[in-house]
């Protein structure tokens, strides 16, 4: 007689196959989906200006089998027609998650462009409550081509208290014109721009623009993959107001914090004075809202970072003070 195995592809055979449309991979991706192998880790997401973490971005994880990388288990899925199904389980999985997160923080997941007008991505985001603190990140390639389904959805995100974040900005023509077009709450510098930044003039002047064109259509610049304190340093001095990668927070399981040495580094470039300088374009002037005590009336860490991404911060044009008269939090301005 013959056993389950003998009937059925079986996943732990996927660990020496190169073949993404292999049948097991089918069989590998219906367990996930039915409720086993799917892990999500979180990276900080660091407002450098005040020293603490702003937000995190939520990664998912596989376990195995196969033990490969989130990108090749999203390419099988797309592969055999179950990526909207893997990407809907992920939305789900990562809003419930995101409801333990600490106070006075958003989260950020990575979402296909073309899976967000799919049924069961659209219902896993829009039909189950706010998005307040959420960020929606679209890669750069989004289809100057698409009808009007990706705009609405978009829209439906807004209205219900979500942002939009743009992921790996700057590495084309392409994606400059769909800043203009889609205007991100958050805009991402690639890694490809990051690495290498405190050796490269150019690299730096492409920032530079890329922070005055995120200036004029009122978004936060953030740059992800900085590994090297150097890097870490060039964009500080260039006003990047938010920063991710290795050298400042890997992504870990639970909700990691600063690492010691990253708070050591910042306050011994005395980034927090200094900063305010370059974060002009981002913000407008503002008048006092409150002062609070030395950490903020919600304990350590003070009121959220930008204002339209908690539930509590202060209003736009509206900044928090702490108990010796310095900004507690920047404002970012609304449209």
């Amino acid at each position: 007689m013959s056993s389950q195995s003998d009937l059925e592809p079986c996943a732990h055979d996927l660990e020496a196959v190169a073949d993404l449309d292999d049948p097991r991979w089918r069989t590998a991706l219906r367990t996930v989906l039915d409720g086993q192998g799917l892990d999500v880790v979180a990276q900080p997401i660091v407002d450098v200006a005040h020293a603490r973490v702003g937000g995190y971005e939520l990664l998912s994880r596989f376990a195995g089998p196969p033990t490969r990388s989130p990108d090749v288990w999203f390419t099988a899925a797309r592969r055999h027609g179950l990526d909207a199904e893997l990407t809907a389980l992920t939305v789900t999985t990562m809003r419930a998650l995101a409801e333990e997160r600490p106070p006075a923080t958003f989260w950020s997941m990575n979402i296909e462009p073309h899976l967000l007008t799919s049924t069961p991505v659209s219902e896993a985001l829009l039909a189950h409550g706010r998005l307040d603190q959420m960020v929606v990140e679209l890669t750069e390639h989004v289809d100057s081509r698409h009808d009007g389904g990706l705009d609405d959805v978009l829209a439906e995100v807004r209205r219900l208290g979500g942002r939009i974040a743009m992921d790996d900005a700057g590495t084309g023509y392409s994606g400059l014109s769909q800043m203009l077009t889609i205007r991100p709450d958050i805009v991402k510098i690639d890694r490809s721009l990051v690495s290498g930044l405190d050796r490269d003039p150019v690299r730096r002047t492409v920032v530079r623009l890329l922070g005055d064109l995120s200036g004029q259509i009122d978004s936060w610049l953030l740059a992800e993959g900085v590994e090297t304190w150097a890097e870490l340093d060039d964009l500080l001095h260039l006003g990047v107001p938010l920063v991710q990668g290795w050298a400042t927070g890997r992504p870990a399981a639970g909700w990691p914090g600063l690492v010691p040495e990253l708070v050591t580094h910042l306050d011994r470039h005395a980034v927090r004075a200094d900063l305010g300088d370059h974060v002009l374009p981002l913000v407008r002037p503002a008048r006092v809202h409150r002062t609070v005590g030395p950490h903020g009336d919600q304990g350590p860490g003070g009121t959220c970072l930008p204002a339209p991404l908690g539930d509590h911060g202060p209003a736009p044009g509206e900044v928090v003070l702490d108990g010796r008269g310095g900004a507690w939090a920047v404002v970012v301005t609304g449209p």
